[in-house]
């Protein structure tokens, strides 16, 4: 099987390391210079849980191959799904598969432009990797893959993806209610991100001042409500769970959306907090704090504290 993982960051990395590991045909399609001068000379490089290694892989920009792909992974940021998909659609064959346990929603849509439902796999991951630098990723702990088919109907195509990333040590499981978990984690991410990235606090301080946490617990009501609305069987109080772990173990963390402001980088908008908002005005569920929330990280995109 030919893989290509699309993305060389943190997730796009560890996947591509540990299927490069069990003996996968991996290549590697990136847009950024740096990571693609890094990787081509130094190889992509991995510390942590999985031990330090260096891993030689082809890296290019998707224009740079030629061959048809068995298995397309994608780990571009939301925004750029479409754009990433369109630029190896020469890649794709009859049979090509798609992979996406990316942030947010939308992305299936993206990638069913070029690649039918069928046979696109659909999921989330909780893997704690960073990337520290280009070309270089650290898995501080383990996590796990939650995956199934975006059509509704696990295929054999679909079972053999999961029992190869499982046999690459991701711990991946078939999951039928994989919706809920994805629409679990927008909740999350929507409420930890967008305060984040507008007022610039750590997850830790969010926690710390009952303003903060107000906020934070409204927009997960909020994307609760619309999930529930669109007949998923979300667990509220699993959100506020997680939401509370995060407050009191990761108190130094920067969610990726503030990390991208501080650096004066395009936020992941449309495909959480935008998204939501969107979806809340189609089920008509009132969502006046992620609304407003997804207007003021609009109006800030792309813009660094102080720019």
């Amino acid at each position: 099987m030919k893989i290509a993982v699309i993305g060389a960051g943190a997730m796009g990395g560890l996947f591509a390391a540990r299927l490069a590991e069990c003996g996968r045909d991996v290549a590697l399609v990136e847009v950024a210079p740096a990571m693609i001068e890094s990787i081509a000379s130094r190889g992509l490089r991995m510390s942590g849980v999985f031990g330090q290694k260096a891993y030689d892989l082809p890296i290019r920009q998707a224009d740079g191959y030629d061959d048809i792909f068995d298995l397309l992974i994608v780990f571009t940021k939301g925004m750029h799904t479409a754009s990433a998909i369109a630029a190896a659609a020469h890649t794709i064959g009859p049979r090509t598969m798609a992979l996406t346990v990316q942030n947010g929603i939308g992305n299936v849509e993206a990638i069913a432009k070029f690649i039918p439902r069928e046979r696109i796999a659909m999921g989330i991951t909780n893997w704690p990797s960073t990337l520290v630098e280009p070309g270089l990723i650290d898995v501080a702990g383990k996590g796990e893959v939650r995956l199934w088919s975006a059509c509704g109907d696990a295929s054999d195509d679909i079972v053999s993806i999961c029992s190869m990333i499982d046999a690459a040590g991701l711990r991946c499981r078939l999951d039928r209610d994989v919706e809920v978990a994805i629409w679990e984690k927008l909740a999350f991410n929507a409420a930890l991100n967008s305060l984040s990235a507008v007022t610039g606090l750590t997850v830790g301080e969010m926690g710390d001042r009952p303003e903060s946490r107000a906020v934070v617990f409204e927009i997960v009501d909020e994307v609760v409500a619309i999930a529930k609305a669109k007949g998923l069987a979300v667990d509220r109080e699993r959100v506020r769970h997680a939401v509370e772990h995060a407050f009191a173990n990761h108190r130094q963390h920067k969610p990726s959306m503030l990390q991208d402001r501080l650096a004066g980088r395009s936020m992941e908008i449309g495909t959480i907090t935008g998204a939501a908002s969107l979806c809340a005005d189609e089920v008509a569920v009132d969502a006046p704090v992620t609304a407003t929330f997804a207007r003021l990280l609009t109006l800030l995109d792309g813009r660094a504290f102080g720019g």
